[in-house]
This record gives C-alpha cells, sequence and structure tokens, in this order.
C-alpha cells in the first residue's frame, strides 16, 4: 500500500454503535480449499454457550472460541489443527488480555487460524465506548469516566479516539508546535548532560499561557534524543519557574522544546479533549459518536513457556484488527539510569510494550492484520518468538512505535528471540505519546527480516538494530533489511520543526556480523529526514560493526546521508547518496583500526560540507564520485579531492554522475553516467514498499 492510500479514508459500517473508518485495503487470502477440518463461528451477536458450528449458533468472543476449541480437543485428542475461527462483522470489545498458550497451537500442516469472514470488518478492541454524552455549551460536551478509571491516580488514559480520529489532549501550543524553555533556575544542576533538572524558566512572551495552566497538568520536554514527561508540581509567575514532580531524563538547555498537555484551562480548540471532575470533555461541532478511550494495556498475549519446552506455535491471524490499547509507566518502568527518581526512556521508548505481546512464540503469523490506537508499541515478540511473520499488515496510530523484535537482554539457546520477518508492511504515525519511539526495533535479535515495508511519519528513527554500547557482547547478527521506504522521520505531516535529534532512516549499534553473516541493509529508499541536532539516512554508531549497506539511495536530509560515530570494519558501498543539508558524510570518531570501506557510491550535494568530521586515516575511500550541485566541490581543509585524497583515497572523481532526478525514479543515472566507468552497478528501486498482491 501507498502511503497516498492512507488518505482516502471513508467511513464502513456502524459496529456496535461505534463508526470506525480505515484505509482501503487488499482483503484477506481465504484458507486453501479443503484445509480446515473444522470451522467455528463468532459474532458480537452470539453467545458463548453455542457450539459456534454455524453463524445461527455463534459464538460470542475471543475467549469463548478459544475455550470451545480446547473444550473439543479434550474430547477428541488428535484435533490438534486444521482449525478456522471466523469472527463476523463487529467490534469485539475484550473483557481481559486475550491469551493464548501452547494449548491453542496448530501444526506445521494444521494451523490454528483466526480470521475475519471473507469481506467483512473485525475489531478487537482493548477500549470502552463512552455514549452518555451532553451538551456543556460553547462546542463543548461531556461524559462520565468509566467506573474503572474514576479512582485511578492521575491520568487513567491520554488517549481518545472518535472513530480512527485521535484527539488532542488539551494543550498548547498546537500539535506539531511547540515552545521553548527561556533559562535554568540557578538552584537546579547544569553541566553534566545525563543530570536533568525539576524546574525551568518560562519565556515572558509565554506567560499569559502559564497563567491559565494550574499543577497537575503536564509538560513534554525534548531534549537530545528522548521525551520526558513531567508532572506541574508548582507554578513561580512572579519567577516564571514551573517545578516537577521527578526530573527531566537528560539536562534541559535554553531553547530545548516543550509542550503542555492534559491542561483542563487548555481546552479550547475543536477536536481536544480532557478529563474534570470524573469527566471526560471534548470540544467539537458535533456531538462525540463512536468515542473509545483504552482501558486494556495487553490486547493479546500469545504466552509460551519456553524454559518449560512449551510454545505457542502454528497459529495465524487473517484480517483481523486490534484497537484501542492503553499503557503508562509504573514502578517497574522507572529508570536506574542516569537517576532513580527519572521516569522515561534513554533511547527508543524500549520499555513501552507491545499491545500484543509474544513469549515462546513460534510461526505464529499475522497476514493482513491492523494494528491500531495504542498508547505504546504496537507488537512486540519478545524471549524465544522465532519464525514468526508479520504480513501485509497495517500499523498505524500509535502512541510509541510499531514492532520490537528482541530484547535488550542477551538469552541463551532456545530462550533468544531470531529469525522473524516483518514484510510488505504500512507502519505510520506513531510516537503520538512517546515521540522517541521506532517504527521497526530490533534488540539482541540475530536473523530478523525487514523487506519491502513503508515505514513513516514517526518524530525519531525508522528502524533501529541493536543494543550493546561498543564491542562487548552482541546477539543482533546478521540481520537483513531490503526494499523499504523510510521517510518523512521528524519532518512529519504537522510538525513545524522537528522535536528531536541524533536519529536516522536506519540506527545500529554494536557488533552485527560473525563468521557466517553479517547484517545486511540493500535496496532501501531513506528520504525526507530532519532532527532538531543530527539527523542522517544511514547511521552506524556505537561500535556498529560488520555491517554491510548498499544499493541504498538516501535523500533529503538535514545533516548527512551516511554518518559512523565509531565502529568497525563496515562496508557502504554502491549507494546513491544526495542532498544533506548539513554535509553528506560524517565519520565522528577515529580509532586504532580500519573504520569501514566507503566504495563506488555516488555523493552529490547542493549544500553543506562533502565530508564533515574526522577523515584523516583509519579508513578506506576508493571508487566514489562526488559532485556539487552548488559551489565548488571541495574536502576536509577546504580541498580540492587530488590533494586530500592522497593516502585518504584511490581512484574517486569528481563529476557529475548525471542521476536522473525526478518524482517517481530519483535512483535512474544516465546510462553514460562517469559512475557505471568507476564501477557503480545500477540498480532498481521500482519494487521498494509493499508490493502489490498481482506481483
Amino acid at each position: 500500500m501507498n502511503l497516498a492510500d492512507l488518505t482516502l479514508v471513508a467511513p464502513l459500517a456502524l459496529l456496535g454503535g461505534c463508526v470506525i473508518v480505515r484505509p482501503p485495503a487488499e482483503p484477506a487470502p481465504a484458507s486453501a480449499p479443503g484445509a480446515s477440518a473444522l470451522v467455528l463461528h463468532v459474532s458480537p451477536r452470539g453467545a458463548d454457550r453455542n457450539d459456534g458450528r454455524s453463524i445461527t449458533s455463534a459464538l460470542a468472543t475471543p475467549a469463548g472460541a478459544r475455550d470451545r476449541l480446547r473444550a473439543l480437543r479434550a474430547v477428541d485428542p488428535a484435533l490438534h489443527g486444521g482449525v478456522t475461527i471466523t469472527f463476523h462483522a463487529g467490534v469485539y470489545e475484550l473483557a481481559d488480555t486475550f491469551v493464548l498458550d501452547a494449548r491453542d497451537s496448530g501444526s506445521q500442516a494444521s494451523p490454528v487460524v483466526y480470521a475475519a469472514a471473507e469481506g467483512e470488518r473485525v475489531v478487537w478492541s482493548g477500549g470502552s465506548e463512552l455514549s452518555e454524552w451532553s451538551g456543556e455549551g460553547d462546542g463543548v460536551w461531556s461524559c462520565p469516566l468509566p467506573a474503572w478509571a474514576a479512582d485511578h491516580k492521575g491520568p487513567a488514559f491520554r488517549s481518545l479516539w472518535i472513530g480512527d480520529e485521535r484527539l488532542v489532549w488539551a494543550g498548547h501550543p498546537a500539535w506539531g508546535s511547540f515552545l521553548h524553555v527561556d533559562a535554568i533556575p540557578e538552584d537546579e544542576p547544569r553541566g553534566d548532560w545525563t543530570k536533568g533538572q525539576r524546574a525551568f524558566v518560562y519565556a515572558a512572551t509565554d506567560a499569559d499561557t502559564w497563567s491559565r495552566v494550574e499543577p497537575g497538568a503536564e509538560v513534554v520536554t525534548f531534549t537530545r534524543w528522548v521525551d520526558s514527561h513531567l508532572r506541574v508540581e508548582s507554578i513561580d509567575r512572579q519567577r516564571r519557574v514551573v517545578r516537577f514532580s521527578s526530573p527531566n531524563v537528560f539536562e534541559l538547555s535554553p531553547g530545548d522544546l516543550y509542550r503542555i498537555q492534559g491542561a483542563p484551562s487548555l481546552l479550547d480548540a475543536d477536536g481536544e479533549w480532557c478529563v474534570a471532575h470524573d469527566r471526560v470533555y471534548v470540544k467539537r461541532v458535533q456531538r462525540p459518536k463512536g468515542a473509545f478511550v483504552p482501558r486494556l494495556s495487553t490486547l493479546m498475549r500469545l504466552a509460551g513457556e519456553p524454559e518449560a519446552g512449551r510454545f505457542v506455535g502454528h497459529v495465524e491471524f487473517r484480517g483481523i484488527e486490534f484497537a484501542h490499547a492503553r499503557w503508562w509507566f509504573d514502578e517497574s518502568s522507572k529508570l536506574t539510569w542516569p537517576s532513580t527518581d527519572v521516569v522515561g526512556f534513554v533511547q527508543a521508548a524500549n520499555g513501552a510494550p507491545g499491545a500484543i505481546v509474544g513469549v515462546g512464540a513460534r510461526h505464529v503469523t499475522f497476514d493482513h492484520c491492523r494494528i491500531a490506537h495504542t498508547e505504546a508499541y504496537a507488537i512486540e515478540l519478545g524471549k524465544a518468538c522465532r519464525d514468526s511473520t508479520l504480513r501485509r499488515c497495517t500499523i498505524t496510530d500509535l502512541g510509541a512505535g510499531g514492532v520490537k523484535l528482541g530484547e535488550t537482554t542477551i538469552r541463551d539457546g532456545d530462550l533468544l528471540a531470531r529469525d522473524n520477518a516483518v514484510e510488505d508492511c504500512t507502519i505510520t504515525d506513531g510516537g503520538k505519546i512517546h515521540h522517541q519511539a521506532i517504527g521497526v526495533w530490533i534488540g539482541q535479535s540475530p536473523g530478523n527480516r525487514l523487506s519491502h515495508n513503508l515505514i513513516s511519519d514517526f518524530d525519531y528513527s525508522g528502524v533501529s538494530i541493536g543494543w550493546t554500547w561498543g564491542y562487548g557482547p552482541s546477539a543482533a547478527i546478521g540481520n537483513t533489511v531490503e526494499y523499504n521506504e523510510v521517510r518523512n522521520l521528524g519532518v512529519r505531516k504537522g510538525n513545524v520543526e522537528p522535536p528531536l535529534g541524533d536519529m536516522a532512516g536506519i540506527y545500529t549499534l554494536g557488533t552485527q556480523a560473525d563468521a557466517t553473516r553479517a547484517t545486511t541493509i540493500h535496496h532501501n529508499y531513506f528520504h525526507d529526514i530532519a532532527g532538531r541536532s543530527i539527523a542522517w539516512g544511514i547511521y552506524f554508531d556505537e561500535g556498529s560493526t560488520g555491517i554491510v549497506a548498499e544499493n541504498n539511495l538516501v535523500l533529503r536530509t538535514t545533516h548527512g546521508s551516511f554518518h559512523q560515530h565509531y565502529g568497525k570494519d563496515n562496508i557502504v558501498r554502491n549507494n546513491i547518496l544526495l542532498f544533506g543539508r548539513d554535509a553528506q558524510l560524517w565519520r565522528s570518531r577515529r580509532e586504532d583500526h580500519n573504520s569501514f570501506t566507503l566504495e563506488r557510491n555516488i555523493v552529490v550535494r547542493t549544500s553543506g560540507a562533502m565530508l564533515s568530521g574526522d577523515w584523516n586515516d583509519r579508513f578506506t575511500s576508493r571508487n566514489n564520485i562526488f559532485w556539487s550541485q552548488s559551489g565548488p566541490t571541495t574536502f576536509p581543509g577546504n580541498s580540492p579531492l587530488e590533494q586530500w585524497a592522497k593516502g585518504r583515497d584511490a581512484g574517486s572523481l569528481v563529476a557529475d554522475p548525471r542521476v536522473l532526478i525526478d518524482a517517481d525514479r530519483p535512483w535512474k543515472i544516465a546510462p553514460d553516467s562517469p559512475a557505471i566507468g568507476l564501477g557503480f552497478v545500477p540498480f532498481d528501486l521500482e519494487t521498494v514498499g509493499p508490493r502489490n498482491e498481482s506481483r
């Protein structure tokens, strides 16, 4: 699916009193003829006391269908697979997390399939519908908080949806715009970037806004590559100092961005909502209809017991939508570094869980599914998950990121997550709450494949691989990233400016190769990537080692197409690297080994430096073609190529590579391009991103 398809949103059906809209999607494939020995039916109008053998005797809930299958297997132990559980149109409000364990597995020949009926829309919701609305005047509507949320300490939820629209938690300024920290009070720590403060001074021009804010509101700050969520404890309006109940994750500096939210006094724009006095308030022209808030933190858990050798295996989900998942920090979420009283993440919102969580899941498939409207990540396949696939799924409107593969811990043997795949998926519109989240995050996990996906519209990196800082033990070996389009990071729709930095289309860290295989990044299209501080297309950070990046196109980044902070023996080969704003290629640290081999690349600038950082020695460069479309093509020391290249580069050339830049195929180069004479091999990105069903 192309991103343009996501704008073709139209109402579908009135399901359970909720009008839900969605982008068009290809229908889920039907089961092969004769593949199912048993079919059970589920409908919102059914009853779990039924046998489920027909639509007229349908079961009512996913849990009821699971339990019915367990009961049938208890009578007939030979019924281990070949089962399709067909869900008919409607919204299924989950009473609790839907859990599958080893008892619910199928087999390779006969999987257990949970499928939407052909042409019907099926939503598994972890939310509560709000329906008792009354008018308050001035376009404001209110209804009681759900009973489960009324006694919750702090906001019980941070999201409210009407259909597919996520309303904005009342705040200032408008979503995508930011205020700026004016100063840091003298009594707050400074000078150590790992030490966050509990206060800042707001600008005099923002005094009117702060005059309407009371303690209890939340401030989201943006510092370096993280966001922090701070509860307002007090406001000194004379000194313009706001203090918080916990410190920022990292040191705040004057000029850092922030936004105020969760303040009822700031409910002043259409499409905003807030909670006050045990009621939910929405400012909207029309009476809210089909409004949901999230209730369950986990919609589904694949609960294998890998230590005992029991796995959830050979289960498929086809055409199911998963929606409305709630999550916020608890005591277990507090950091131990840089401070024990910090609430937040130091990178990638890695502690935010998936709405769907897998442990010990083997050969599990999500096909043509949709995961949307979350307050954290969409799905995580953790401990001992392997050989599972997300195929042709739409993952969108995410409080944090899209997909997490693996863990931050290196596991032994069968407990290590590995060899999972994400292919032909559309993963968009993330970081709505936790802005530092990733489109696809791979931790200590080898052999995974990201293929033909569209990843777009995040505030931070599109793909991140690895969780080892430096050259220590790492399990992120031999991952493959191929034919993906990764775009609009930082410059997502609605952002006035990018809020975070130190980011990339793809970010790596740690050793990623062994004697048999290496992480490869090939035939990807990274473009339109912007950071407040620094942002690149391909970013080898913190000891990245043994990675091969070739046949990629990088276009329009704020800080450069390629950057290596520090690492060892990486290969950057046969890429087209175009139009970094501040520089084209960066190398930050020289070490006593070969950093990388840079060969047969096309590098073109319109502004900024050609090479930035330390380019003295301990790297290999050969047969690249460099060109400037504006001004001279110069190298470190403002030198021409011939002078800089002595002892540093062999065979490279300054010449127009004749890249045929156009809106559709910016990877094309003229047949007589001088780059071909240097060994550059033209590559085709016609099939980048999700493939059509007919391919």
